[in-house]
């Protein structure tokens, strides 16, 4: 069972997965976070152009995908975001076309979506991180309705400590 867990950036994803992690399920990072990480290292600015930095993204998150795990094959593994984010990243950027985001989307599916809202009482800045509270909003907003076209029952994630997030989680992929 593939499970992404998505939603702006500073909204609790990362910590959840920490906690679900520690819990002994297999999770998967965001790709973009990484990315940048890797760029800082090397001296590089920490994001290239839109589209090559979505293209880099996309190549990473459909590797994350295509891996395999060694949990049993009942076993969830999470995603910090996931291909579906790549590739609405692909089209902002100019870089596919909706009907090329679409099949991506498509090819690449996930069993279960939880989106994650803003909460600015979490937000913090750090050195992959660099944007605005109020840039994580848009990217909530625009995240939540590409989902919701390609996944109408996605489930909003309740603003609570990262425990009871992950417990949230759970107790829906038991429903």
């Amino acid at each position: 069972m593939k499970v992404v867990l998505t939603g702006g950036p500073g909204s609790g994803k990362s910590t959840v997965l920490q906690v679900l992690r520690g819990a002994g399920y297999s999770v998967r990072h965001d790709a973009a976070r990484h990315i940048i990480g890797e760029r800082k290292q090397q001296g590089l600015p920490a994001r290239p152009d839109p589209a090559d930095f979505a293209r880099e993204i996309l190549e990473r998150e459909i590797e994350s995908f295509k891996a395999p795990d060694e949990t049993p094959a009942e076993a969830p593994i999470f995603y910090e975001r996931g291909v579906a984010d790549a590739a609405a990243f692909l089209l902002a950027a100019g870089a596919h076309s909706l009907e090329a985001a679409n099949e991506l989307v498509g090819r690449y599916p996930y069993d279960k979506v939880f989106l994650f809202p803003p909460w600015e009482e979490i937000y913090v800045t750090d050195d992959e991180r660099d944007h605005s509270f109020e840039h994580a909003v848009s990217v909530y907003e625009s995240t939540r309705r590409w989902y919701l076209t390609h996944y109408p029952d996605l489930l909003e994630m309740p603003l609570a400590d990262a425990g009871a997030r992950a417990e949230y989680i759970l107790d829906q992929l038991k429903a």
